[in-house]
């Protein structure tokens, strides 16, 4: 009790002068060098916020400015200097705007679309009646029109189609003729002549179009088909009308919109038709290639679309109250469509050759300008300046950039005052957030260095206070050692001298009552020998100078002879032995008395802790490759908590029966350094309340030799 009291006494003033010395000052001077570096960083913060709006607004006027110079190059009037008027329209020759991701346009006085050049017009019969000066060819035509289409007589009507063909030197009436002889031929089911016809206006003519504006490729490659169908070889017009559809969608044709789906729908209808069951892989692959590609003629025709829906409209109201001047007028408009808002630059040039107005202009391409060159223009900003500008969608209010970062909580939100674009530019200073960088690395490296020493002085004084607590405990445990063997010294020792007083004072003695005094001195002797070479096997044990003698012999004959020996004390605490000895094992390698040793040491421990019932079972048996020599009781116990613990030195269960006892401590010990020794190993099975079985492995095979 006074070993307990004084370690705890010394663990409490141990505890005390570390956290009043060591622990308590660490934290204050942690504490106040990071109050030091926080105030400092809070001072510089300030300083540079005090800078920072007037760093925004010199980057939103450099990122206008930048957009100003981007906006003159695409509207330079020298861009638009390559074309030429004829007549009452415009024809423009293949411009090369610097920027070719802009939707680029050119407009004539009267807002008609020049460029782009998609969506032809539709001319009308009467431009076609105008066109048709040659007599001869006009009266001919005329009534082969009459006969086709009044007197219902194809045939008479092919005949003047064919006389036409040699009236006129003029490419679009061949072209003309030539439909109509086609046509009769067909009507006629002459379809081998009028395949003929067809191929030759796809061919020659392919390029000019019809009264109502039909270009003939579109139209003889699609009769093409129909007449192979009919003669069943229209799997030889599939390639024809994969390049016609290839040739259409990358704008060989003026077409409008809809004359333009009409007739790619029409085409995609028969590929999709035949190209089926992968009966031509090759076919169908570059099919597949074809659609897959985006059309840059469809491309303009929706741009053109745009132009004449939503932009010219508003471009002519605009223009219409404006002053004009000699000087090229420039403006800027916002058009909703679909949604989403579009930015017009427009400026007004004159033709100086035919002193005309014309209107140029473009709409920004959003997407690329904010992707890519806005980024470019924020690089740019950040090395002249440290200055970092992102962009945010104007109603991202959840604060994410571009690239998915968070907003951060010192930036600036800006918009541009002169491009009305649907963006918010967030502006940060480089300097502050290094600045803020350093100072928390420098707050996280001193709060680390301290935390290792603080961790440290910690590890030390666990590690003192460790080694305390194991010296008391071994303190305690020897001083128990020495109390516990002291009693267990004190009974045989007893025994022997008052059986020797016994044999010296009464002379009168029977021989039977001679022969047990004697019996009792012997086996006494022999407990009292047992203990003492305990005590002195662990002595050994410790010092490392325990050797064993290994010898071959019969494990099972020195096993009953041990069990024999000891069978005085079993009996006499009214103990029933259930011996199972196998004497029919091979010999193996031991060393006698050590393992006479471990069988009364675990016999012993049955006696000690077996109050009730008192039961005990020696088996010795062979397990594969090993003997296995098990000790079972029916006594207490072990507590499975304990289980890992019994082998240790002095080790003694919190089990009342057990701190009640008296032993040692010793004997598991030793009984696993002697199992060890001999290449084996001891392994325990225990239920509290039902007993414990401790088994002993040792292998068959050994070499003859000393251990230590």
């Amino acid at each position: 009790m006074k070993n307990f009291t004084r370690e705890i006494w010394a663990r409490r003033k141990f505890s005390s002068i570390f956290l009043v010395g060591i622990l308590i000052p660490s934290l204050i001077v942690g504490y106040l060098s990071w109050n030091a570096f926080s105030t400092r960083r809070e001072a510089f913060r300030q300083v540079i916020e005090s800078q920072l709006w007037i760093s925004g607004e010199t980057a939103v006027k450099s990122i206008e400015n930048a957009l100003q110079k981007y906006e003159d190059s695409i509207l330079d009037p020298v861009n638009f200097r390559a074309f030429t008027v004829q007549g009452e329209r415009s024809q423009t020759t293949e411009l090369s705007p610097p920027q070719a991701n802009e939707n680029i346009f050119l407009l004539d006085a009267d807002f008609q679309v020049l460029l782009p050049k998609a969506g032809g017009k539709d001319i009308p019969f009467t431009q076609w009646e105008q066109s048709r000066n040659d007599a001869p060819f006009t009266s001919l035509f005329q009534r082969a029109e009459f006969l086709e289409f009044t007197r219902k007589n194809p045939e008479q009507a092919s005949v003047l189609y064919q006389r036409c063909l040699g009236s006129t030197p003029l490419q679009h009436l061949q072209a003309l003729a030539t439909e109509g002889y086609g046509r009769c031929l067909f009507t006629l089911a002459r379809y081998e002549e009028a395949f003929q016809v067809y191929s030759k206006l796809l061919s020659q003519y392919g390029q000019f179009s019809n009264k109502v504006g039909h270009p003939y490729g579109l139209l003889a490659a699609l009769r093409l088909y129909d007449i192979a169908r009919h003669l069943d070889t229209q799997e030889g017009l599939l390639t024809t009308l994969i390049k016609v559809l290839e040739r259409l969608k990358n704008g060989q044709w003026l077409l409008n919109s809809s004359t333009f789906d009409f007739y790619s729908n029409k085409i995609e209808i028969i590929l999709k038709k035949e190209l089926i069951n992968n009966k031509h892989p090759e076919l169908e692959n570059t099919y597949k290639t074809i659609l897959a590609k985006p059309s840059p003629y469809l491309k303009e025709l929706e741009f053109k679309d745009v132009l004449e829906e939503y932009v010219i409209p508003i471009l002519k109201e605009r223009i219409a109250f404006s002053q004009y001047s000699n000087e090229p007028v420039r403006g800027r408009l916002p058009v909703t469509f679909n949604g989403s808002t579009l930015l017009i630059s427009y400026s007004r040039l004159r033709d100086t050759r035919s002193e005309g107005t014309l209107y140029s202009g473009f709409i920004w391409d959003l997407e690329y300008l904010k992707n890519q060159r806005l980024p470019e223009i924020a690089e740019s900003i950040a090395q002249t300046s440290g200055i970092q500008v992102r962009v945010i969608d104007e109603g991202d209010t959840g604060g994410t950039a571009t690239d998915n970062e968070m907003i951060p909580k010192d930036a600036l939100s800006l918009s541009l005052r002169q491009f009305p674009f649907p963006w918010r530019f967030i502006v940060t200073q480089s300097a502050l957030d290094n600045l803020k960088s350093a100072a928390l690395r420098n707050n996280i490296f001193h709060a680390i260095l301290l935390a290792i020493v603080v961790a440290l002085m910690c590890l030390g004084a666990s590690m003192i206070a460790r080694d305390i607590s194991r010296e008391s405990e071994t303190t305690r445990q020897k001083s128990e050692f020495v109390h516990n063997i002291s009693h267990e010294l004190k009974t045989p020792l007893t025994l022997i001298r008052l059986f020797g007083e016994t044999l010296r004072d009464k002379k009168k003695l029977s021989e039977k009552n001679k022969q047990d005094a004697y019996d009792i001195i012997t086996k006494e002797s022999e407990r009292l020998s047992y203990m003492i070479n305990n005590v002195l096997d662990f002595s050994r044990i410790e010092m490392g100078r325990k050797e064993f003698t290994l010898k071959t012999g019969d494990i099972a004959k020195a096993m009953a002879e041990t069990l024999e020996s000891y069978r005085y004390h079993l009996e006499e605490k009214g103990f029933t032995i259930h011996e199972e000895i196998d004497h029919d094992l091979p010999q193996i390698d031991f060393d006698r008395e050590a393992m006479a040793s471990v069988l009364i040491n675990l016999l012993s421990n049955a006696m000690k802790f077996s109050p009730e019932k008192k039961e005990v079972r020696i088996r010795l048996s062979r397990s594969e490759s090993e003997l296995v020599l098990q000790v079972a009781d029916k006594g207490i116990g072990i507590n499975k908590r304990d289980l890992s613990k019994i082998f240790k030195r002095f080790y003694r269960s919190d089990q009342k029966i057990v701190s009640e006892s008296r032993g040692s401590g010793l004997g598991l010990t030793i009984i696993q350094h002697i199992s060890e020794a001999h290449g084996g190993r001891i392994d325990v099975e225990s239920e509290l309340g039902q007993g414990s079985t401790f088994s002993i492995f040792l292998p068959i095979t050994q070499p003859t030799e000393v251990k230590k």
